[in-house]
């Protein structure tokens, strides 16, 4: 049995049927590199190992856990790891392109974990497709659609460059030990027809920040103070002044990237 570190954020998925369903999501052959993020009690791990990719590197944060992780690659030749920290750990010093992230994260780094691949620099990036667990609340403002509650920065974000598909929830009962909410697990895949660079990204963060600051509030006063009067007749000013934030589609927000974009 493994001590869970609560500072840490590990709660160990404890259902092998899930686990095994986690697995199956990847498209995983035996050419594939795979990036693994907390590898924890190395469930997962294990079950991924059974797929016989060509590699695994499992980048896991607590150093206690050195030791079981030591024994999974005393018997699989094609598992190596790294102690180390995911948030500034460099995955494309390991695998250049083509990899597969897996990852339980833990719920206090989740998002900016998902921020950090976003804004992998070139694109596409080193990864063909992430399979990752989020906390469910957070997962539903990752997916949100304009129109919806949870529909925001994230959701705006995480458009720009990648395709995202929901899973399934998990019960926090599945965990050991068992969390304060359940979780839900997420696919991504690079979108690799995208133009937004990494200038464009940091435009689209500024202004879905400034946006979203006065969600509950209808949108006119915060664009007239972002646009001029021609950039304002451009976007139609008119037709979406009385709309809030989360009323305006995807391709509202990059169309106002481009108009700032203009400006230099």
């Amino acid at each position: 049995m493994f001590k869970h570190k609560k500072k840490l954020g590990q709660n160990f998925l404890i259902n092998k049927d899930i686990i095994k369903k986690i697995a199956d999501i990847g498209s995983i052959n035996k050419n594939s590199s795979i990036i693994e993020i907390g590898p924890g009690s190395g469930s997962l791990t294990e079950e991924l190992l059974k797929r016989n990719p060509k590699e695994i590197f499992a980048i896991e944060f607590d150093k206690d856990l050195t030791s079981h992780l030591d024994k999974i690659k005393n018997n699989y030749s094609n598992f190596n790891y790294k102690i180390s920290d995911a948030l500034t750990f460099n995955e494309k010093s390991i695998f250049k392109k083509n990899s597969i992230i897996f990852g339980n994260l833990p719920y206090n780094i989740s998002l900016k974990l998902l921020i950090k691949w976003i804004y992998s620099d070139p694109w596409p990036p080193f990864y063909d497709q992430m399979i990752l667990m989020f906390q469910k609340e957070v997962a539903e403002r990752i997916i949100a659609t304009p129109n919806h509650k949870k529909y925001g920065r994230i959701s705006i974000l995480t458009d720009a460059r990648l395709d995202v598909k929901f899973h399934f929830n998990i019960s926090k009962k599945e965990f050991n030990p068992e969390p304060k909410v359940d979780s839900s697990v997420l696919s991504f895949t690079p979108k690799k027809n995208t133009n937004f660079e990494l200038k464009d990204l940091n435009i689209l963060s500024d202004l879905t920040k400034i946006i979203f600051n006065t969600k509950r509030k209808m949108i006119s006063k915060t664009l007239k103070k972002l646009l001029n009067e021609k950039e304002l007749k451009i976007i139609d000013f008119d037709n979406i002044k009385n709309l809030r934030p989360e009323n305006l589609d995807f391709n509202f927000y990059y169309k106002l990237v481009n108009l700032i974009k203009s400006r230099s």
